[in-house]
C-alpha cells in the first residue's frame, strides 16, 4: 500500500471508530466511546503496529511499521484527541517484557495488551501518608511469596470518572515494585483482583492515581521480572532506552496547542513581563515551524531531491528542545507551581493540553513526576544516579566491608 492510500485508511478508520470529545460531553458517553475505540484497535490489529513482525499477538503478529508511518498515525490521533493509543500497558510495560520478561509472561501478558483487553496501573510510590513509612516489602516465608504495603499507583487515566461502574477501562493489571529478602528491589505482575489487593480511586484525579493496598498478597514465581535491583530502576527510569518497542511520539500538534494556550493566557492576564514573555513567545512560534519543517522533511517520501528520510532522533530531540523552551515560559509566567513538560515521551494523544503544563492527564509527564517522586523518597535513590553507576559498572556489589542498607 503506498503513502497516501495509507493515509486516507487511516484517517477513515478514525472517523469510523471515534466520534470525537466534543461529541461525548457525558462521562459515561466518553467512557464507552473509548472502550469501543480500543476494541476496534485491538480487532483491526492496529494497536501493535510498531511492534515487530516476529511478536505474537492476539490478532497475528506485530506489522513492523517504519517509524515515519507511526509517528504520522500517532500525529492523526492526536489531531482527532482520540483516546490514547500509547498507553501505559503500551509505552512500558510491553516493552519490558519484550526486553526482559519470560517466554510465560510474554505469551500471557503482550496479547492481552496488543488486544487492549486490560489497562495497567504502575505502583512505584509509597504514599506520603501511609499507614507505616516501611517500603512495601517481598518476603519468602514457608515456600510462598508473599507482597505487603501500600502504593500510590499511576493509572493511564482513561477513566472519565471513578464513580461510574468497573468496565475494562479500569486497571486490571499491576506492575508493583518492592524489597525482596535480599534488599533487591523486585517488580510483581499482577491482577488487581487478586485477594488482599484492594484498589482505591484518589478523589480528584481524574481516573489517574489510586492508593492500593496489599494485604499477605499471594504472588506466584512467573509473576516476578527477571530484571532486579539497579538495572530495574534504570529501565523504569528511562524506558524509552526500549526504543525498538515504543511508539515514536507526535510532537508539534501537542506542542503548538500549548504555545497557542500560552499565548491566550499572557494576553488575557497581563503583567509587568509580559512583553518580554510574549517576545520569547514568538521566538518558541518559530522554532515551531522549524519543528514542523522538520517533520515534514521526516515523512515526505523519498525521491531524488530529498533521497534518505531525516532520522527520527533529529525530530525527538528538536522537540524537546522547544518543549524544555515551553516549559521555562510556562514557569516564569505562572511560577513554581507550573508543570512544564520535558519528557522525552511527551506527546501522548489524550485531549486538551492546558497551558499551565502539558496535556491534561498526560501519561509520560505524570509517570515522570511519578519517577522524580520515587527518586526523592526514603529509598535515597535517583535516577541519574543509578543510570550512570550502571553505565560506568558500579556498585554491582557490595564489597566486604560494606554493610548493605535497608534503604540502598
Amino acid at each position: 500500500m503506498n503513502a497516501s492510500d495509507w493515509q486516507h485508511e487511516a484517517q477513515a478508520f478514525i472517523a469510523d471508530h471515534w466520534p470525537g470529545p466534543e461529541r461525548l460531553a457525558h462521562p459515561d458517553a466518553y467512557q464507552l466511546a473509548s472502550a469501543g475505540w480500543y476494541e476496534a484497535l485491538g480487532t483491526a490489529g492496529w494497536s501493535v503496529a510498531h511492534w515487530p513482525a516476529w511478536t505474537d499477538n492476539a490478532t497475528g503478529r506485530g506489522m513492523s511499521w517504519s517509524r515515519q508511518r507511526l509517528y504520522q498515525w500517532q500525529m492523526f490521533c492526536h489531531q482527532a484527541r482520540t483516546p490514547p493509543v500509547n498507553t501505559l500497558a503500551m509505552s512500558l510495560v510491553a516493552p519490558l517484557l519484550m526486553a526482559y520478561g519470560s517466554e510465560q509472561q510474554r505469551g500471557l501478558l503482550l496479547p492481552e495488551i496488543a488486544a487492549f483487553d486490560v489497562h495497567w496501573c504502575l505502583g512505584l510510590l509509597e504514599p506520603v501518608n501511609a499507614a507505616t513509612p516501611e517500603p512495601t516489602w517481598l518476603r519468602v516465608t514457608n515456600d510462598k511469596i508473599i507482597l505487603n504495603g501500600e502504593k500510590r499507583a499511576l493509572a493511564d487515566g482513561l477513566l472519565a470518572s471513578t464513580e461510574l461502574p468497573k468496565d475494562r477501562l479500569w486497571p486490571a493489571r499491576i506492575l508493583c515494585i518492592a524489597l525482596d529478602d535480599a534488599q533487591q528491589w523486585r517488580a510483581c505482575l499482577l491482577p488487581t483482583n487478586r485477594d488482599g489487593i484492594e484498589l482505591r480511586p484518589v478523589p480528584n484525579a481524574r481516573g489517574r492515581w489510586f492508593h492500593v493496598m496489599l494485604n499477605e498478597v499471594s504472588v506466584e514465581p512467573n509473576e516476578l521480572l527477571t530484571l532486579s535491583s539497579d538495572a530495574l530502576l534504570s529501565a523504569l527510569a528511562q524506558p524509552e532506552l526500549l526504543s525498538e518497542f515504543v511508539l515514536p511520539e507526535a510532537n508539534s500538534l501537542g506542542l503548538a496547542e500549548q504555545l497557542r494556550l500560552l499565548r491566550t493566557e499572557l494576553t488575557t492576564n497581563t503583567h509587568e513581563d509580559t512583553d518580554t514573555l510574549l517576545t520569547q513567545l514568538y521566538e518558541a512560534e518559530v522554532a515551531l515551524q522549524g519543528l514542523r519543517a522538520l517533520e515534514n522533511r521526516a515523512l515526505a517520501p523519498v525521491s531524488s531531491v530529498l533521497s534518505t528520510p531525516l532520522p527520527m532522533p533529529v525530530l525527538s530531540l528538536k522537540a524537546q528542545e522547544l518543549g524544555q523552551q515551553i516549559g521555562a515560559l510556562q514557569l516564569a509566567s505562572f511560577g513554581y507551581y507550573a508543570l512544564p513538560d520535558t519528557s522525552a515521551l511527551r506527546e501522548h494523544n489524550e485531549g486538551p493540553v492546558h497551558p499551565r503544563g502539558g496535556a491534561s492527564g498526560e501519561t509520560a509527564m505524570l509517570t515522570s513526576q511519578a519517577l522524580s517522586a520515587l527518586a526523592s523518597s526514603h529509598y535515597g535513590w535517583n535516577p541519574r544516579d543509578i543510570l550512570a553507576k550502571q553505565w560506568l559498572g558500579l556498585g554491582q556489589t557490595l564489597q566486604a566491608d560494606e554493610e548493605p542498607s535497608r534503604h540502598s
